[in-house]
């Protein structure tokens, strides 16, 4: 099994937001708890897509911006699911990772690989930390955070029972 991450690009948007809209009309009930876009009934509007990746590009430009950095995630040359990393920069040492997969490929370690290139990835971008959420209910996440490395915290306020909040230091960095 090939998995490999490939991403969202100017060049590629209409395939690719074809796959990913495809993707989320599929398993809409599945992630509406999770994703915002996933609330609404139509599809990921083109031009917020677009708009977010000419924003992306100019925010990396100047590189002291954080930007968000999305990646299409394939098996075999399928389309198989979006892994993102939300909130990265240079002068942003914290990310938070998010994902999702098509309901059909649940199970078979897809997540699992993607969230390791992504963190690679995140290492060459100086990041030491990286954040996730996951609801209450969401235990196959939970345990593959876990899995990862990924330490479940209570930060000192924080009063929103149905997220778990999620962390792993990069550089084996403890601060």
């Amino acid at each position: 099994m090939d998995v490999h991450l490939e991403s969202f690009s100017l060049r590629h948007i209409g395939k690719q937001f074809r796959e990913f809209n495809s993707a989320v009309k599929c398993n809409r009930a599945r992630l509406r708890p999770y994703f915002w876009w996933a609330r609404t009934n139509g599809l990921v509007r083109f031009n917020f897509i677009l708009s977010g990746l000419v924003m992306e590009k100019i925010s990396h430009i100047m590189r002291d911006l954080p930007y968000n950095k999305k990646f299409i995630v394939r098996c075999d040359g399928n389309f198989v699911g979006v892994v993102g990393l939300d909130g990265a920069g240079q002068n942003a040492p914290r990310a938070e990772i998010w994902y999702f997969v098509t309901n059909e490929n649940e199970g078979r370690h897809i997540v699992s690989r993607a969230i390791t290139t992504v963190e690679d990835f995140a290492r060459n971008q100086s990041i030491d930390k990286i954040y996730a959420r996951t609801a209450r209910d969401n235990r196959r996440s939970q345990h593959l955070l876990n899995k990862k490395g990924y330490h479940h915290y209570y930060p000192t306020g924080y009063r929103n029972r149905n997220v778990l909040l999620w962390c792993k230091y990069l550089n084996d960095k403890n601060y």
